[in-house]
């Protein structure tokens, strides 16, 4: 049974690993229109050295598959069983993604609370990309902290789009969604220390390995 993390239990900050599970929701006006179309939540395993995230629920949730950031291989792709295949993701395809990006700006806000047990505070994203400006505000804990994952891209194929180092570990994470209205919140409902096999963060095998370039043409 998976156990939630009390900050009692920890002294310091500590390299997480295990599986943090996010709740999906969006405000707005057109909320529930998006509803069917948004997973119900998110799910990002860490090892030491690698990351896997996936969507349950929804359209998006069976499109996305499985992402994966391997440390111990320097790969990054993702997973669709229903294909029973593989993407493999280029550095030129990270490169392409985050052109025209510019450097994120984070702001310390003078607001607290608790979440599963653990302190947090809200910091401020600002992220601009080709004249484009996205804001996400961030409940992060600093008594936890994402392992520190060294594949080029890393940054980039997790759940949260930043590049930057947050002091800590996210929590709850509220997006603005450009010229919507409407307002995505991914908030932890549980946190679970027990760590991940490494077959998980694996090429499964009998797979088919094919390029990003193909998933990406079948969803235009």
């Amino acid at each position: 049974m998976p156990a939630l993390l009390g900050a009692a239990a920890l002294s310091a900050q500590e390299t997480f690993q295990g599986t943090v599970e996010y709740k999906y929701e969006m405000k707005g006006e057109g909320a529930e229109m998006m509803a069917a179309f948004m997973p119900e939540k998110m799910v990002v395993k860490y090892s030491e050295k690698s990351m896997l995230t996936y969507m349950e629920g929804g359209m998006m949730g069976d499109m996305m598959g499985r992402i994966v950031v391997n440390g111990e291989s320097g790969e990054n792709f993702v997973v669709k069983d229903d294909e029973q295949a593989i993407y493999l993701i280029k550095a030129e395809d990270i490169e392409e993604k985050i052109a025209g990006q510019e450097e994120p700006k984070l702001e310390k806000l003078d607001e607290q609370k608790d979440i599963l047990g653990y302190a947090c505070r809200r910091y401020k994203l600002t992220l601009s990309q080709d004249g484009a400006e996205t804001v996400q505000y961030m409940w992060i804990t600093g008594q936890l902290r994402a392992p520190e994952i060294k594949t080029p891209g890393a940054g980039q194929m997790g759940g949260f789009i930043s590049t930057t180092d947050i002091p800590g570990f996210p929590m709850e994470v509220e997006v603005e969604i450009p010229q919507s209205g409407m307002t995505l919140l991914l908030s932890a409902v549980n946190i679970d220390q027990a760590r991940v096999p490494a077959r998980e963060f694996e090429r499964p095998e009998g797979y088919e390995v094919k390029g990003f370039e193909e998933m990406m043409q079948k969803q235009d």
